[in-house]
């Protein structure tokens, strides 16, 4: 177990797994026939205003994050950490990320590239500035104009864990392409700092089996964003708890 205390330390640690073949996750990652090395979040706990938003690094922890006035973490427990919190939270209907109060994301991905994720298309505010990610949105744009995508957004609830719907919201909301990483389970990106917005609290995930139709999306979607295993996904789900749970 790694605990970081800069985001260099997260990005030399990176380097270092894709040398040696080792997987990198968050606590609870689990193994994928390689080894994992776990990184603890919670000496990344920057939270400063950010226009009218906050900006909050991957450690801030949920208590922190309701008494800023961010009221999607009023009934989490408070010593849940962002980065899990972003890594559970799947409950939004179909084509309603939005509603997270999740505005940009930073983030480190599987390759190395750092970006920030936020509108895309014509509220695009931060052209994407890396190679990686001018060719995985286009990418990700086709998977959620295919059949299996379509089948998923015909579902009120979303069945897919990865929010491929963030591409395909309902209006007046627009494309947002951090909204990608909600429910992620640390899968897709190693998460720097999120830019949030006060929001009401996500509405529990629906229950019941998920159609083969999400299962080949999901598969899909992780191999876009990390092809050679680098990221490790956790053990289960249920770190974001009810106050006064862990």
């Amino acid at each position: 177990m790694l605990r970081a205390r800069s985001d260099a330390e997260v990005r030399r640690a990176r380097a270092l797994c894709q040398e040696y073949g080792v997987s990198l996750g968050l606590p609870g990652a689990r193994p994928a026939g390689r080894p994992v090395l776990q990184i603890d979040p919670r000496g990344l706990r920057a939270l400063a205003p950010e226009g009218g938003a906050w900006r909050a690094g991957p450690g801030c922890l949920a208590g922190e994050l309701a008494a800023a006035g961010l009221d999607q973490f009023a009934e989490v427990a408070p010593t849940c950490t962002l980065a899990d919190w972003l890594a559970d939270s799947r409950g939004w209907p179909t084509g309603e990320t939005g509603a997270s109060g999740v505005l940009e994301a930073s983030v480190l991905l599987a390759d190395g590239t750092a970006e920030a994720l936020g509108p895309f298309g014509a509220a695009d505010v931060r052209p994407l500035r890396s190679a990686t990610v001018q060719r995985l949105v286009p990418a990700l744009f086709q998977l959620a104009g295919g059949q299996d995508a379509a089948a998923c957004l015909a579902q009120p609830a979303w069945p897919a864990r990865y929010r491929l719907d963030a591409l395909q919201p309902r209006e007046p909301a627009g494309v947002n392409l951090a909204h990608l990483l909600l429910g992620h389970d640390g899968a897709l990106a190693w998460v720097e700092s999120v830019l949030l917005a006060p929001a009401a609290a996500p509405p529990p995930a629906a229950s019941g089996s998920a159609p083969a139709e999400a299962a080949r999306l999901d598969a899909r979607v992780r191999a876009l964003f990390d092809p050679d295993g680098v990221l490790a996904a956790r053990a289960g789900s249920g770190a974001v708890g009810a106050k006064g749970r862990e």
